[in-house]
């Protein structure tokens, strides 16, 4: 098998490092075999180029690293990428969503399982979908829409008497299987474990490479060459180094193993510690990172664990575990040797992740306690609502907060209405973050929302929703602040940071050149901004093929 050309250069580019001063003159570029060896004049780069790599002229335009969505679910998104889409951007009404399955159901033999994904009742055009409409929708499927924060679940009749989910199933620790509050009948709808009760077919390695690759085409199209996935498991691992080894694999990842089973995710913690696995195995293309627990659900769900109820009501959300029995897991990852990320968005679940991550370097003892907290970077995932408590344990423990605050571009207007204007500007707070010396890259937790860096740049920047609606002016952070979120901050986020995120001598050849510069456009346009080229680990992985949008011709010599 041929191996690809890892060797390129680009010349005549505004060229942005996140690590340096900002320079307008027009620089070069050189990659060779995957690393930068040169920045400076494009005269020199041209001459120090490696022989037969492409010479790209970026005609002035800006270049900057190569992006980094620091949490994601390329499974879940490749899976996606071959359901029904059923996004509000998609499927704005009940009768599109009920339309788009029943063009499906005409392809799939009857009785086999339909799958859906992305619905999400507070960004469509009336009510959201029920039971009953995915029932006229595919009378002879059982039918599973997947909700855009993937924390819940409608499922239809045929799903329910499929799986055996009566009126009286009890709800299963951690999870709720939500009954009309008159009737007492199940309505369809499973939240958080409840959707493990779904017994969905196994997916198999070729259909999950399928999706992987349109995923993969998709992340590069929008300037991203690193990804860390929350949600590994066997099928997904095996899919990575497949693709690795035939020189298919386009985006580097960091995978993160699911620890214990939850919904469609298999737990791999038995099978992680068995092995003597550790935090940091791997290569520049595929490096493990830890271990992921779950505690708590959504917001737009209305599962998260608050330490008030969500507005309107009574319930402050669901919190999966009690902290003496999920307690001993943690600790016994960390002592042997893994990272751990910990789910926690409501202040009750950020308040545990953090107990969780201490309690680990407890019981290592004193003597070790930096060595196994302070140095290993644990991270508390979304980190949606820390208190000012939380906020210093987690700079006195140089723990990450890995902030989703792309989540308030989307899912902002749900946000507000459930949250209320108080607590809305405490959350994923940007501002404080940085000022409190915390590291805290930003994502987008795709596929809850779209993979797209420069919604979660301009929702920390404008602090504003889809619809427009300004949520707070407290937390607001520069642009520049809000692209180191994606670049040399998320770079720490695998101990990475003097080799990613940068364009400077020595780091990885992953760049990404802008259709504009988002320093010179209004805060309205950053959402806009569009890659033209992507470059990861030395190679063109997306070239923009848009009339009147492409690099002019004969720019690649």
């Amino acid at each position: 098998m041929e191996c690809p050309i890892r060797s390129l250069t680009v010349i005549n580019a505004v060229v942005y490092d996140p690590g340096s001063a900002y320079e307008t003159a027009p620089r070069g570029v050189v990659v060779r075999d995957g690393v930068i060896t040169f920045v400076g004049s494009s005269e020199q780069a041209r001459e120090r180029s490696a022989p037969n790599a492409p010479v790209i002229d970026a005609g002035g335009r800006f270049l900057m690293p190569g992006l980094i969505e620091s949490h994601g679910h390329p499974g879940m998104y490749a899976k996606s990428l071959l359901q029904v889409d059923c996004r509000p951007a998609v499927t704005p009404t009940v009768e599109d969503i009920v339309s788009a399955i029943s063009r499906q159901a005409e392809h799939t033999e009857p009785g086999e399982w339909l799958a859906g994904w992305g619905y999400d009742e507070h960004r469509m055009k009336g009510p959201g979908p029920t039971v009953q409409d995915l029932d006229r929708a595919a009378p002879g499927h059982p039918v599973f829409l997947r909700r855009t924060c993937a924390h819940m679940a409608l499922v239809n009749t045929a799903a329910l008497e499929r799986v055996g989910i009566s009126d009286d199933t009890p709800d299963p620790s951690g999870g709720c299987i939500v009954r009309d509050p008159d009737t007492g009948r199940a309505t369809g709808l499973l939240q958080e474990k409840a959707m493990s009760l779904v017994d969905l077919p196994t997916d198999t390695p070729e259909g999950m490479t399928a999706g992987m690759r349109l995923a993969l085409n998709d992340l590069a199209g929008k300037g991203i060459t690193t990804v860390h996935d929350m949600s590994s498991g066997p099928i997904e691992m095996g899919v990575y180094q497949s693709l690795l080894a035939h020189g298919a694999l386009t985006v580097r990842f960091r995978p993160w193993y699911f620890a214990l089973a939850q919904g469609e995710f298999p737990g791999s913690y038995d099978a992680v510690l068995g092995t003597g696995l550790r935090s940091g195995f791997g290569n520049d293309m595929l490096r493990y990172q830890g271990l992921k627990f779950v505690l708590d659900g959504s917001v737009g769900g209305r599962t998260a664990a608050l330490a008030e109820p969500f507005e309107g009501g009574s319930s402050r959300g669901i919190l999966y575990y009690d902290t003496s029995e999920i307690e001993p897991l943690v600790a016994k990852a960390v002592a042997a040797g893994q990272r751990v990320a910990v789910h926690g968005i409501g202040e009750r679940a950020v308040t545990q992740a953090l107990d969780l991550i201490e309690a680990g370097g407890r019981d290592a003892g004193h003597e070790h306690y930096d060595t196994v907290v302070r140095s290993r970077r644990h991270r508390v995932e979304h980190c949606g609502l820390p208190n000012q408590d939380e906020l210093d344990r987690l700079r006195d423990g140089n723990i990450i907060a890995a902030a989703s605050t792309a989540f308030l571009y989307e899912l902002g207007d749900s946000y507000l209405n459930n949250l209320g204007p108080e607590r809305i500007a405490r959350t994923y707070p940007m501002r404080t973050f940085i000022d409190h010396g915390i590291q805290a890259p930003i994502n987008s937790d795709f596929p809850v929302t779209t993979p797209n860096p420069w919604l979660g740049i301009y929702a920390a920047v404008a602090r504003r929703t889809s619809s427009g609606r300004l949520l707070d002016t407290v937390q607001n952070i520069s642009v520049a602040e809000a692209i180191a979120a994606f670049t040399t901050v998320a770079a720490r986020a695998s101990f990475e940071e003097d080799r990613l995120g940068r364009i400077a001598e020595g780091c990885l050849g992953d760049l990404v050149l802008m259709d504009r510069d988002p320093f010179s456009v209004e805060i309205e346009d950053l959402k806009d901004l569009r890659p033209v080229l992507t470059v990861c680990d030395g190679r063109v992985v997306y070239r923009q093929e848009a009339e009147g949008a492409r690099l002019d011709p004969g720019t690649v010599s």
